[in-house]
Parts: structure tokens; sequence; C-alpha cells
């Protein structure tokens, strides 16, 4: 099965000019399916093979087994970049690429993570103006508790080294 990349083709699907379009096949490189199959122009792979025609058209040769899916078909140019047209295989038709979908929203913070790392912190630092600093910013809860029994054995140890 031949599928044609044309002017007209990448005009329409990615809403580009002529000109850019002409750019986007007279710069292609390599072609890649579905993301996984890289064609190199001289070396076919997995039953595809693409060449450029007249500076104008890029054929993609592609094995007549496919089924009736779609093909994911990036033409991509010497640094890398990438213009991704989607072929219906049952339609026998280019289709408008869909975009990802929006990414997922980052699982919400964990306020107590702050908290932990700025005890671990002080507990580094070691000393009651530290340990006061913490208390001041997080008055309550476990950590601060944490914090209060720090300062309990500073100042223990502090009256124990004024003893002779």
């Amino acid at each position: 099965m031949q599928i044609q990349i044309d002017i007209e083709v990448l005009k329409s699907v990615h809403a580009v000019t002529e000109e850019e379009a002409r750019q986007i096949i007279n710069q292609t490189e390599r072609v890649r399916i579905n993301q996984d199959t890289l064609i190199e122009p001289a070396s076919p792979k997995d039953g595809f093979k693409w060449k450029r025609m007249d500076n104008q058209s890029i054929t993609v040769e592609a094995p007549p087994n496919l089924g009736d899916g779609l093909l994911v078909i990036d033409l991509i140019n010497k640094h890398g970049g990438a213009t991704t047209l989607v072929y219906d295989l049952k339609a026998k038709k280019f289709r408008q690429p869909v975009p990802d979908p929006e990414p997922a929203a980052s699982p919400p913070t964990n306020p107590q993570a702050d908290t932990q790392r700025d005890l671990e912190l002080v507990l580094q630092i070691g000393n009651k103006l530290a340990v006061n600093a913490f208390l001041a910013r997080h008055p309550k809860g476990f950590y601060a508790d944490l914090a209060r029994a720090q300062l309990e054995k500073i100042e223990a140890e502090e009256a124990a080294a004024k003893k002779p």
C-alpha cells in the first residue's frame, strides 16, 4: 500500500503555508511509523519504506497486512524535529492529529512533608534559636511536639553543663 504525503496534505492537516509544507517535505530525513519503527531512506524496516518524490511529496510504502487502525507517521528532519500525521487505514485518508490530553493534575502536596523537612533541618542545626524559629512557624502538631521535646533536651543539657 502506498501512502502519498504531499504539500496539500500538509497544508490541510497542519494548516501550514505551501512554502512551509515544501520545507517539511524537503527537510525530511527519516520517517517513523507508530512511534517505534524508524525508517531510513536507504533501509526499509518491518515492511515499510519511503522515498521523496520530486521535492513535492513523500511516498510511504506500507505492508498490506496492517488492518483498519490508525497509522502515525512522523516526518523527522535533521535536527530531530518531527511533523506528525495520522493516516486512517480504513478510510484511506489523513486525519487531524489529536492533541495529547491535558496532563494529569499533580498530586496534592503533603503539608506535613514541608514541616518534617523543616524539623530535620532544625535538628541538624541543633540549637534553641533554630528550634524556637521552627515552633514560631509550626506551633501545632506532631512535629511541633517533637521540636518542644528537642528544646527540653537542649535546655537540660545546658543546665547540666552549668552545674559544677
